[in-house]
């Protein structure tokens, strides 16, 4: 059986799966323990440019490991 995915573009799925994880991580938290106060924390550098940057990341990386195609050897 011969399969369009070979081992190459299984690793670069696990990397840009790996970047969107971490980036979702780093969304996470930065809310305030009680409900009536309002946390800044929420707009700090690695929720607003960080974990977006790296979602960004790795959707072009799962992109190009869907589309991309070794060159047969003539």
């Amino acid at each position: 059986m011969d399969f369009e995915f070979k081992k190459k573009n299984y690793i670069l799925l696990i990397v840009g799966l790996t970047f969107m994880a971490s980036g979702l991580v780093l969304m996470v938290g930065g809310g305030a323990e009680d409900p009536t106060e309002f946390s800044d924390k929420i707009f700090d550098f690695q929720r607003l440019t960080l974990a977006p940057i790296l979602l960004a990341i790795g959707f072009i990386i799962e992109i190009f490991a869907v589309m991309y195609r070794e060159e047969k050897n003539k």
